[in-house]
């Protein structure tokens, strides 16, 4: 009778067991998709900040370009030629400079090698 108790105890606590793991893989889980999300999200929110400090820096610059060549449009014309080629440096390098940096980032956040 004895054995039997001990048995079920035993069933009882490898259900506990399986329960309690499950629960914790699923907290964390959790945790690095919220962690991943929230630095997703501030990542937008600092990119579009730079957009508009990048715009109105531009805007100005072209402006004062257009001013010492005394031709408004020469500026902007200057300006965008300035963006064509940084355009095209990028799309060159696009692999090494922002697809594996973003890459290893989402990684690292996610830790996708941590074992337990």
């Amino acid at each position: 009778m004895e054995g039997i108790n001990r048995l079920e105890e035993l069933v009882s606590n490898l259900k506990q067991y399986a329960e309690n793991w499950y629960d914790i893989r699923l907290l964390k889980i959790q945790d690095r998709l919220s962690d991943v999300l929230s630095s997703i999200a501030s990542a937008i929110v600092i990119g579009i900040i730079s957009l508009f400090i990048i715009f109105f820096i531009s805007v100005g610059a072209a402006w004062w370009i257009g001013q010492a060549f005394n031709n408004p449009s020469m500026g902007f014309f200057c300006l965008a030629g300035f963006y064509f080629l940084l355009a095209v440096v990028i799309i060159l390098f696009r692999d090494k400079w922002i697809k594996l940096p973003v890459i290893n980032a989402l990684l690292k956040k996610i830790n996708i090698n941590e074992e337990g």
